[in-house]
């Protein structure tokens, strides 16, 4: 009898210890996720994600290992921690639903809420690159008045959910130049590039952006440039039904990396576009750098809708 009652007396300690020790995972799998760096295992076609994993369950044996070894200690921690807990949560400064939400970020991301988008590299000149450049004039006053308005016209209130400030910016630019443009062909048979002045002066008509797709990339480029972001332009060509197809350009804009990039999916797809996203994946271009660059053509009412062509036939920074 005494072996049962000792056994059962170890099964209980080792629940407990178990459960301290996840408890304890939490907050510190949430404060080192970050700083992990990306581990794949080459299964499938995309690949098996094994950091978030190999991070756990690291933190898990090195604490239960201590937790057991210091049993008692951990007894008054778990008190004590359990008192903060519940002061953090109902004087407000860090309540449950702050905690569920940080894990939420990074679970995020774990699953298919963002999706890269294979491309076939094509590494050709950029056409017509002297043009483009002086078309996209971001130090031009008119640019750079018209590109800050934008930048704070809206989600200044979630400024703080993103760590680089001016990727809520860039998402405000792209909702006021995506709500307001209407596609207008150019010259039959030419290429004409609207500098990106031109194009502001041209609200003063009928508060409308106008142009075809090269127009709409120089003023989301020069927007973005003008409050200090780094942008791109990318050639493509889209096949049609009928076979043929037909050339492309649209904007990509770099906001951070494939860590930042958990977060900011989870930003777009919950408190920035929830209604225009919606269960759709946030699509993104990853360079030889780890640099995640998001889409921002107008296919799309939120930053990282769908790409119109997986061919990559040429792209400019800005």
């Amino acid at each position: 009898m005494k072996e049962i009652k000792k056994y059962r007396i170890d099964a209980m300690n080792l629940l407990f210890v178990g459960i301290i020790t996840v408890v304890l995972c939490f907050p510190l799998f949430l404060l080192l996720y970050r700083y992990m760096p990306s581990m794949m295992l080459p299964i499938g076609q995309d690949g098996f994600r094994i950091d978030h994993i190999l991070l756990f369950l690291v933190l898990f044996f090195v604490l239960f290992f201590i937790i057991k070894r210091f049993q008692v200690v951990f007894i008054g921690i778990s008190i004590f921690a359990i008192i903060a807990v519940t002061i953090l949560n109902f004087s407000g400064i860090y309540t449950l639903e702050d905690l569920y939400s940080d894990y939420n970020k990074i679970l995020y991301n774990l699953g298919d809420e963002s999706l890269e988008k294979r491309f076939f590299m094509r590494n050709e000149s950029f056409t017509k690159e002297e043009e483009l450049r002086a078309a996209i004039n971001y130090n031009d006053p008119i640019v750079v008045q018209f590109a800050r308005n934008m930048a704070t016209s809206n989600f200044a209130e979630y400024k703080g959910l993103i760590r680089d400030t001016r990727v809520i910016q860039y998402f405000s630019i792209f909702k006021e130049i995506k709500s307001r443009w209407v596609y207008v062909y150019d010259p039959r048979g030419e290429d004409f590039y609207s500098p990106a002045s031109e194009n502001i002066n041209s609200l003063a008509h009928n508060n409308l952006f106008k142009g075809d797709c090269d127009d709409y990339s120089i003023m989301i480029a020069a927007c973005i440039r003008a409050i200090g972001g780094e942008v791109r332009l990318v050639r493509t060509r889209v096949p049609q039904r009928n076979g043929t197809s037909i050339g492309h350009m649209y904007p990509e804009v770099k906001v951070g990396d494939k860590k930042e990039l958990e977060n900011i999916a989870h930003v777009i797809k919950t408190v920035l576009f929830p209604i225009e996203a919606g269960n759709s994946p946030i699509r993104y271009f990853q360079d030889s750098k780890g640099d995640v660059w998001l889409n921002f053509d107008y296919n799309d009412d939120f930053p990282g809708g769908r790409y119109q062509s997986d061919e990559r036939i040429s792209q400019m920074e800005i």
